[in-house]
């Protein structure tokens, strides 16, 4: 990268892709939001950095830690959402106006370890480029494939590559939508001597000449270098003088110059003077690239066809999840429960719990299964935002989710009430297991909205109870709901604890026509099952209240979820 310098001022035939001009990122100032005292100040990261790189250039910035790389490069990638001032734009167009002209490779990859290479690199593919049906895209992405040297490793998991292998199939992601530009974050951090000369070797490939840029503490000045006698070119006029030692190795050598306060000094008083900004100008729109996202159905589409392939690999954790979970639950409480009715008056009590805890075994078993989902993805969700929207990426997990709504009720309620006395045995079992699923979608939304809002494992142990034990109240199983104080009643219409114990306890009383009483009990006896509806507080038309109830939640839950990715989105690109 070159300093526009008076006396070398490019001209228009030097062909300038990228041009940075002016540019100031800072960290945001923090407040305690119930005092005005400032909780963290902001702080300067890039000050002023102006520059340019021509078409064909391999340019390398290096400094000391801190000093700002990985947010110079993020910005000149467009990702960067920082606040900031100045700009940054490839052929006259501001960067964040075009999408994949410019490419970044991550300092740290991540990826879904359980697909293959070829799986994830078709995944990118459909997204970034279109159907890989094409023949076009087909033979791009094979041409790719052979040149970055992942022929060999096409079926290997993800897992199970080496750090070089990895990296090269994060250059292979970035450099799919065949850029103008890629930006290469510490591409051989973390390998050994082969793997990186290997990554090296093909980035060299890719790029003509190679230019070494040095930067300062605070990124302000460029300078190209073909050579290390460039290199010490620019480093020895008279007021100056930093010669490098014999036998001492330059790169170090430099950094540690430009780290020194003393030292710095020097540099920019001696490239004060030569600096000489041009402000860029806007081309029209059509100058940008033609590539965008697929239609929003085809983003769900391919995300759940992602989300699928993991499933297959992780079937057997899935099937073990549901043993322990679901099978054990059902087996302890069909033994437990063993030839219970509800026709006489210590039944009505046996009943009443045994529909809670199948409820309660669903309710929770779904929503604390859909509760880490997003803590888990959410560094792979902030690195490709752009490739899909953040509404395509919830409706796919909520889907994903869907089967599990489905197996779970019906393998809890087949076994659990297998050895319980139910009126219309397996009419009855179907209309519990319908209502089951049904609430479980409900309290599966729960989860996801909770995991999306409170990302954080910490803030989400701490919140869950406090949102949990209202709801729990609400299900009349522990509380008469007519009962409670006037203020909490309305919390009801939230808790999908409510509707599912609502549903599942109308399909059992609606069909007890006689409960027997004894001539010598002294408490209130009820004498049918829609006289134990009415003591405990559930509604009389339970089809269409819990239903729309049920629906209501779901879409509450999710739209919060919404809201939760989107703040995520907004904080911008995972460095």
């Amino acid at each position: 990268m070159e300093l526009k310098t008076k006396d070398n001022t490019p001209e228009e035939n030097d062909d300038v892709v990228i041009a940075i001009t002016k540019l100031l990122v800072w960290t945001p100032e923090e407040k305690s939001w119930w005092r005005c005292k400032s909780k963290k100040q902001s702080t300067l990261i890039l000050d002023k950095v102006s520059g340019y790189v021509k078409r064909g250039e391999f340019a390398a910035v290096i400094g000391p830690s801190g000093a700002g790389k990985t947010t110079f490069l993020v910005s000149l990638a467009g990702k960067c959402t920082l606040p900031s001032e100045g700009m940054v734009t490839v052929n006259s167009v501001n960067v964040k106006d075009v999408q994949y002209t410019v490419e970044i490779v991550p300092q740290f990859d991540v990826f879904i370890d359980s697909l293959s290479v070829i799986e994830h690199l078709i995944f990118m593919t459909e997204m970034k480029l279109g159907s890989y049906k094409t023949p076009s895209n087909r033979s791009a992405l094979s041409m790719l494939i052979r040149e970055l040297k992942l022929e060999a490793h096409q079926e290997t998991p993800i897992f199970a590559l080496s750090g070089g292998e990895r990296r090269l199939l994060s250059l292979a992601t970035s450099l799919l939508s065949n850029p103008e530009i890629l930006i290469c974050d510490e591409p051989t951090t973390g390998l050994d001597s082969y793997n990186a000369a290997v990554v090296i070797d093909v980035l060299k490939k890719i790029s003509t000449y190679i230019n070494n840029t040095v930067n300062k503490q605070k990124l302000r000045y460029k300078f190209l270098y073909n050579t290390l006698t460039s290199i010490n070119l620019h480093f020895c006029p008279i007021s100056i003088d930093l010669r490098c030692p014999v036998n001492y190795n330059p790169a170090e050598f430099y950094i540690r110059a430009v780290s020194n306060n003393r030292q710095l000094g020097k540099i920019q008083k001696y490239y004060e003077d030569r600096l000489d900004y041009v402000e860029p100008s806007l081309s029209e729109v059509s100058s940008r690239r033609s590539l965008s996202q697929r239609n929003w159905f085809k983003q769900v589409h391919l995300l759940l066809w992602r989300l699928s392939l993991t499933l297959k690999r992780e079937v057997k954790n899935h099937l073990l999840q549901l043993f322990l979970s679901v099978m054990v639950s059902a087996l302890i409480l069909g033994t437990c429960y063993s030839g219970i009715s509800g026709t006489t008056q210590r039944g009505v009590q046996d009943i009443r719990g045994f529909l809670w805890l199948i409820t309660s075994e669903v309710s929770f078993s779904l929503s604390y299964s859909a509760l880490y989902v997003f803590e888990f993805e959410m560094s792979l969700f902030k690195r490709e935002v752009g490739i899909y929207k953040c509404s395509a990426y919830l409706v796919s997990r909520f889907l994903s989710f869907i089967p599990r709504c489905i197996l779970w009720p019906a393998t809890l309620v087949t076994l659990a009430t297998f050895t319980v006395n139910l009126p219309n045995h397996l009419i009855t079992s179907l209309e519990i297991m319908t209502a089951l699923t049904v609430s479980a979608i409900g309290a599966m939304s729960y989860g996801l909205g909770m995991s999306a809002l409170f990302t954080s494992t910490g803030i989400m142990g701490d919140v869950i109870p406090c949102a949990d034990i209202p709801l729990l109240l609400m299900s009349g199983a522990f509380h008469n709901i007519p009962s409670m104080p006037v203020w909490l009643y309305p919390v009801k219409y939230v808790s999908h604890f409510y509707y599912a114990m609502d549903a599942v306890s109308n399909v059992y009383w609606r069909q007890i026509d006689h409960i027997d009483c004894p001539l010598n009990e002294t408490s209130l006896c009820v004498k049918d099952g829609p006289s134990v509806l009415i003591a405990n507080g559930y509604s009389t038309n339970f089809i269409l209240q819990d239903g729309v109830g049920l629906l209501f939640l779901t879409l509450l839950w999710a739209l919060l979820g919404y809201c939760g990715l989107k703040r995520e989105e907004r904080k911008g690109y995972a460095y």
